[in-house]
């Protein structure tokens, strides 16, 4: 196997393996979102960890995927559009040549040729 080909293998196979760890942390945080049980099976009650809904500082990774979150993102800066002159140059349009076509249809785009023949 060429060293080449071996590269492009192991980046193949680290894509795939963050790919699938992704898809399951996704399905997980799904599954803890979905369940009270399952989630609170993740925290330890003797630390008193409990979610107050009427509190907008939580912190909790399931609970900021069930509700979604939005980060604060400032004012794109958006490039003013640029005027372009209009019409034809007339150097462009001296040099159109018009000429029939050679076939009604390129040999390439034929009807296909048949296999019982």
């Amino acid at each position: 196997m060429s060293a080449r080909l071996l590269h492009a293998f192991r980046a193949d196979r680290l894509r795939r393996l963050i790919a699938s760890g992704c898809a399951a942390m996704v399905f997980a945080l799904t599954v803890f979102a979905a369940s009270p049980v399952a989630h609170g099976l993740l925290h330890d009650d003797g630390h008193g960890h409990h979610h107050d809904h009427a509190s907008t500082e939580d912190t909790c990774a399931v609970v900021l995927f069930a509700g979604g979150v939005s980060l604060p993102v400032g004012p794109l800066a958006i490039t003013p559009p640029t005027i372009v002159p209009q019409g034809v140059s007339p150097v462009t349009a001296a040099d159109v040549f018009l000429v029939s076509p050679r076939y009604l249809r390129q040999p390439e785009r034929g009807p296909p040729v048949s296999g019982l023949s």
